[in-house]
């Protein structure tokens, strides 16, 4: 892309520009001390986003076993990049979708977009778990240099608006014109947006990902994009059967996909657009053109065991592995050696962070602690070794009844706490209800032939409900008062802490179930 045409629209006053929130998302997306606290803080600006974030973590795309009931479950189920890459796809979406000018089809445009994305979601599960919402929000914005050539450039897709929409007719067209096309000008347009680099790249490599050298780590990333373009191509296409060779064709060569799989792919995109036409809001069409590759899909084997692609250069693995021994040894100084949970130091960092954001952003934290009852009995009967064996097992017991976001540590000795972010009182109750149960239905092994069943004692405090606590020291105290009158009442239940009519913590009444 020349600077001719770099400043011919970078003084367009059409030139569309990044709304205040989409500002705010992308500045913490290229920040990598980012925490969940500043990107709450910027979702919850907008209402409606926040609704929709909201939304699509519960949605079919992801298994939950519980619903994410506020803003902070949901930060915690996608993680920051990913809450980061779905508000930005949200809020662009949302800001653009309305603009109307005299050669683009836009009904057309954001039809293919939102294929492209939701086909690059079936792509991330097959070839990369772990990018699943930035491939989204990759593919969505491939061709956004569409959007700009389109605003400030007048009439200038005017010659075709009497054809039919179609990605390549607009391509041959936007070289002829200016000697580029819009992938080009999509990656100057998010440059100057600041959006982040593997976003650039993937529109700028979304026409020729063979440009992206083998052993370069977004090689992948972009592949899949161009790859998932194709697919949207194949269901909005007035004649899907080439559009359909092509696509296969590229998948093969791109990403190792068989034909096979291909059609494997495109039936599960179908399973995913009624989901989001209407999280979008965007109707995406009649698919009745791509009936005939759905049913030969239906009648293939379920996809398994994708190869996949090769590994980066030697240089780039080595880097990657001692990253990776460098999070497992700072994940290893957090962990008690026995049990794997963590220790109490990264205990109490968390119990603060956590307890800060609750009262910034006004939702419900609890606060668990669990003892083994009568656990002294185990060591002195059956030694220490068998002693060390229960309380590793009561480790796994607690990870099975919490999810995962919910933060597990060995307080001392047999006392374990557990932090649940964004739980209120009813949602704690059940957790521990199921704890207690889980704790007096297992028998432990403790030598040839011999089991124990310890049972625990649980106490439970939660703050931003009935009861405000001061500081975290106050809402830790309530649980441990909640657990030593559990252990009075016969042990072996849930004490739940309740305030006396002042709110304080001493002196306070509680209220328990076995």
């Amino acid at each position: 892309m020349d600077e001719q045409l770099k400043q011919r629209l970078a003084q367009a006053k059409n030139l569309p520009t990044l709304p205040a929130v989409a500002m705010r998302i992308t500045e913490l997306a290229r920040d990598p001390d980012a925490d969940l606290g500043q990107v709450a803080d910027a979702i919850s600006n907008d209402p409606a986003l926040v609704a929709k974030v909201l939304r699509i973590a519960n949605s079919p795309f992801y298994a939950l076993r519980r619903r994410c009931d506020n803003l902070r479950q949901a930060l915690t189920f996608l993680g920051i990049n990913g809450t980061l890459a779905l508000a930005l796809s949200f809020s662009l979406l949302r800001a653009f979708r309305d603009q109307r000018h005299s050669g683009l089809d836009h009904e057309w445009f954001w039809r293919r977009s939102l294929i492209a994305a939701a086909s690059s979601r079936v792509l991330a599960e097959r070839l990369a778990p772990s990018a699943g919402e930035e491939l989204f929000l990759g593919a969505l914005l491939q061709d956004i240099g569409m959007l700009a050539l389109d605003s400030a450039v007048a009439d200038f897709y005017a010659p075709l608006r009497k054809q039919p929409s179609a990605h390549q007719l607009f391509m041959t067209h936007e070289h002829a014109q200016l000697g580029t096309d819009h992938a080009a000008v999509g990656a100057w347009l998010l440059e100057l947006w600041h959006l982040p680099d593997h976003i650039q790249k993937a529109a700028a490599g979304s026409h020729e990902p063979e440009s992206v050298a083998e052993g370069e780590p977004l090689r992948t990333f972009v592949r899949c994009v161009c790859i998932a373009g194709h697919m949207a191509d194949a269901w909005i296409a007035e004649e899907p059967a080439g559009a359909l060779q092509r696509l296969k064709e590229l998948a093969q060569g791109l990403l190792g996909l068989e034909a096979e799989e291909v059609e494997q792919a495109l039936s599960a995109v179908a399973e995913q657009l009624p989901e989001i036409e209407s999280l979008f809001e965007i109707d995406l069409g009649d698919t009745r053109l791509m009936e005939s590759i759905l049913e030969e899909a239906k009648e293939a084997q379920v996809l398994q065991n994708l190869q996949l692609l090769r590994e980066a250069s030697d240089a780039s693995a080595t880097k990657e592995s001692l990253e990776l021994r460098t999070r497992q040894l700072e994940e290893q100084s957090r962990r008690d050696p026995l049990t794997g949970l963590y220790n109490r130091g990264h205990l109490d960092r968390v119990l603060r962070e956590e307890f800060e954001q609750a009262q910034r952003h006004r939702w419900p934290l609890s606060v668990v602690f669990a003892d083994l009852d009568h656990f002294k009995g185990v060591n002195d009967a059956h030694g220490h070794q068998a002693g060390d064996g229960v309380l590793a097992a009561a480790a796994q017991l607690l990870v099975s009844c919490t999810r995962g976001g919910d933060v597990i540590a060995r307080y001392g000795g047999e006392e374990f706490v557990i932090v649940l972010p964004g739980s209120g009182s009813e949602g704690a109750r059940v957790v521990c209800a199921r704890l207690v149960d889980a704790f007096a239905r297992t028998h432990h092994a403790v030598g040839e032939g011999e089991s124990v069943v310890v049972t625990a004692s649980v106490g439970v405090a939660t703050h931003g409900e009935a009861v405000e606590f001061q500081d975290v020291s106050e809402l830790i105290r309530a649980a441990d008062r909640a657990l030593y009158t559990a252990k009075l009442a016969g042990r072996n239940r849930l004490a739940e802490y309740e305030p006396d009519k002042a709110g304080h913590v001493s002196g306070a009444r509680f209220r328990g179930s076995g």
